[in-house]
């Protein structure tokens, strides 16, 4: 008999020997899911706790026998935690067909839809026709598409005279930077991922020389480029950055739609000043199909298409529970005519 259960610390060494099953680029966070998996086993105490209350992905394994046969991994797109995404959904070759997956995706539905979230997310390669289906068949529904593009650095770039257009977010930017990508998103991709400011933490570059700012800008932390309206108060632009180490960059865009002009700026700024920080990196970017300046700027910088997701969404709307009528004194039925008395 299958078993649903919560992924256990004693779980760990079947999780890591199930997760090889899973097709490469299946999902799109699968090239970097070796990195997780250590943080994964160390969050099994917080199945106990409210889904609100989680810190890091949560995930489920379904057993026969002690044997772990698939795995579900989820987790929270944002402070609010309105919105989770699926990250991994792997069913060993040997039991595929079974249901197991179909199984795994209505139990996290159940516990996490019962708990106030209000939507499921997956980006998906758009080659699994698959998972595609069986997301589908879920009521999963096509949101939008997420392109990823590499580029490479070999020598040193030709400066650009766009240090006066852009600058380094402060940690005051919170709002504004919240504000700025609420209005580049389309409404209903805005009202999916439920952002709000929490998710846009600012880790301030001090003002140093590049040779001291290189060992301060790699681990873990983002930071912003961003332009603004001094007039209207608002920013217009932002491109963030992630880098784990001096030759791995990642960039995302947000353009606000009334500047769209500025995306290719945006991209030639954001690219000379990462050449200036390592004249030899592979930055990667991210960007969705309706920011069609973003693409056009990276393909215009000679930005290489890699992959391409689409990104799955799933609502959980549960219906409240209409209150029972009370009956306002006892109620008095007319008796049925007698067709006999009646003639």
């Amino acid at each position: 008999m299958i078993k649903i259960e919560p992924l256990l610390a004693t779980d760990y060494a079947q999780m890591r020997a199930l997760l090889r099953h899973q097709p490469e680029n299946a999902f799109s966070g699968a090239d970097c899911k070796d990195s997780k998996t250590a943080y994964r086993g160390l969050t099994f105490w917080q199945h106990w706790l409210p889904v609100q209350a989680h810190v890091g992905p949560s995930v489920y394994v379904a057993k026969e026998d002690g044997v772990i046969l698939a795995l579900i991994s989820i987790h929270a797109r944002g402070k609010s935690k309105e919105c989770w995404q699926i990250e991994d959904l792997v069913v060993h070759p040997h039991h595929r067909g079974r249901g197991i997956a179909q199984e795994l995706l209505r139990y996290v539905f159940a516990l996490f839809g019962g708990q106030g979230v209000n939507h499921f997310v997956a980006e998906l390669s758009e080659t699994n026709d698959a998972a595609l289906a069986l997301f589908a068949a879920c009521g999963f529904r096509r949101a939008t598409r997420v392109i990823r593009y590499e580029k490479e650095f070999n020598e040193r770039r030709e400066e650009s005279d766009l240090r006066d257009a852009f600058r380094v977010a402060v940690t005051g930017d919170r709002r504004a930077l919240f504000d700025l990508n609420q209005d580049a998103l389309p409404p209903e991709i805005r009202m999916i991922l439920s952002q709000n400011p929490d998710d846009f933490k600012v880790f301030e570059l001090p003002n140093q020389k590049v040779e001291k700012l290189r060992n301060k800008i790699t681990g873990h932390k983002a930071w912003y480029w961003v332009s603004e309206d001094s007039e209207r108060k608002v920013l217009t632009s932002a491109a963030r950055v992630t880098s784990h180490h001096l030759e791995d960059f990642h960039l995302e865009f947000a353009v606000h739609p009334g500047w769209a002009d500025l995306a290719p700026d945006l991209v030639t700024f954001a690219l000379n000043n990462l050449n200036s920080l390592s004249r030899k990196a592979l930055v990667t970017a991210k960007a969705f199909e309706f920011q069609e300046k973003v693409i056009e700027s990276l393909e215009k910088e000679g930005f290489e298409k890699v992959s391409s997701y689409c990104l799955l969404a799933r609502e959980h709307w549960v219906r409240a529970r209409e209150p029972k009528r009370q009956l306002e004194g006892p109620r008095v039925v007319p008796a049925l005519p007698n067709p006999l008395l009646d003639t």
